[in-house]
């Protein structure tokens, strides 16, 4: 399955939607995805309606998914979900809202140390080890007049860094914050974006909301 979010609004590409229709109040089931079919799905969840969903169900997902990919501009960003000693987490405030660091790949930088590198930029914490790749997320933001799609690798990460966090303030970056796993759904999950509260509940929190 993949998930493509547009702001609160989210593109489910799916084989089974047994078990997804309870996630919307009112969402929009399609059975097949074509390229002409772009425009519809996007200019649909861009609109002020009150559907919160398209879930896209195709026996070939793999391919559907790469036709609507293909339409886009595609933006690589690499980041981390950091935990320290203490088992905590590592984030930032930026535009009045919590994320997880990340940043875009430079052209000929690798993947893996484009992570590392966002991280160290944007919180100035060292010793980073990646642990395992976690899985890619999606969002669809405008560039100008454009739609583009952002594709984010994420990666598992560990430090024994216990010195001063400071935020990159160039990149508008307020605060870094170490933050428990009661503190994430108390106060990460309270303000921040639909795509990432999705993926902290599938890859940190240990009680899925």
């Amino acid at each position: 399955m993949y998930k493509v979010f547009i702001k609160n609004k989210v593109i489910l590409f799916t084989n089974n939607q047994t078990k997804l229709t309870s996630k919307f109040n009112s969402f929009l089931q399609l059975n097949f995805f074509e390229k002409d079919a772009m425009s519809f799905v996007t200019n649909l969840l861009l609109a002020k309606n009150k559907i919160e969903g398209i879930i896209v169900c195709v026996d070939d997902v793999e391919g559907a998914f790469n036709e609507f990919k293909a339409s886009f501009k595609l933006i690589a960003a690499a980041g981390g979900v950091v935990k320290n000693n203490d088992n905590k987490t590592l984030f930032i405030y930026r535009l009045d809202k919590w994320d997880l660091p990340k940043g875009k790949v430079e052209k000929d930088e690798k993947i893996d140390e484009a992570a590392i590198r966002e991280v160290e930029e944007e919180c100035a914490v060292t010793r980073l080890e990646i642990i395992k790749p976690l899985k890619d997320t999606y969002h669809i933001y405008t560039m100008g007049e454009e739609l583009v799609l952002k594709q984010t690798y994420w990666f598992e990460m560990k430090t024994e860094f216990d010195g001063k966090l400071i935020p990159q303030t160039e990149e508008g970056i307020e605060e870094v914050r170490w933050m428990s796993d009661e503190e994430v759904n108390t106060i990460v999950l309270a303000n921040t974006y639909a795509s990432i509260s999705d993926f902290l509940v599938s890859n940190i929190l240990v009680e899925k909301l």
